[in-house]
């Protein structure tokens, strides 16, 4: 029996247990308790409101903070410990440098243009790089479903991205379009 048949029977097999499934456990095809929006919804942790500005503080928030916070911690630690010597986190962090320097900025700009907006570029870079590293860890950010814990209602550990938000990726737009058309 040739490879091609072999392929096609196991297909045809899988597909006669999946419709076989689908008949004896089928659903009406409606699920209320999943709802993957609520993971976006940006509900306000404390509100703030100055007249028709909603500066209210919600997840999107609070990540955005420690993004800024993790950066600016990590870059000026890295910089305080820079040897003649490097050790393995500055060597890594010389490598990210010279990948943010040569590949990122150099390679899309001429010399005179990547000398002139590497600051910008690499701050923006390694902004995004810590905000997409952040969503990775579970934090307690999720207000829909909580914990008790000695009666204290504790919110559950949810994975969020700031990135993931629309608004983020299109402020940075704004900006870098800003402050390209502005030089």
């Amino acid at each position: 029996m040739s490879t091609r048949k072999k392929v096609l029977i196991g297909f045809g097999v899988w597909l006669a247990i999946a419709i076989l499934l689908g008949v004896l456990f089928g659903s009406s095809g409606r699920n209320d308790e999943f709802q993957p929006q609520e993971e976006f919804r940006l509900n306000p942790w404390i509100e703030l409101k100055l007249g028709p500005l909603d500066m209210s503080i919600n997840k999107a928030v609070f990540y955005l903070l420690l993004v800024a916070v993790a950066t600016t911690v990590t870059m000026v630690y890295i910089a305080r410990r820079m040897e003649d010597r490097p050790n393995r986190v500055q060597t890594a962090v010389e490598l990210s440098y010279d990948m943010t320097r040569n590949t990122i900025t150099g390679g899309n700009m001429g010399k005179p243009m990547a000398t002139k907006w590497f600051a910008f570029v690499g701050t923006l870079f390694f902004f995004i790089w810590f905000s997409n590293m952040l969503g990775y860890l579970p934090l307690p950010t999720n207000t829909e479903h909580k914990v008790d814990i000695f009666g204290l209602e504790v919110p559950t550990l949810a994975i969020y991205a700031a990135t993931a938000n629309i608004s983020i990726p299109l402020v940075l737009a704004l900006v870098s379009t800003a402050v390209y058309h502005s030089e």
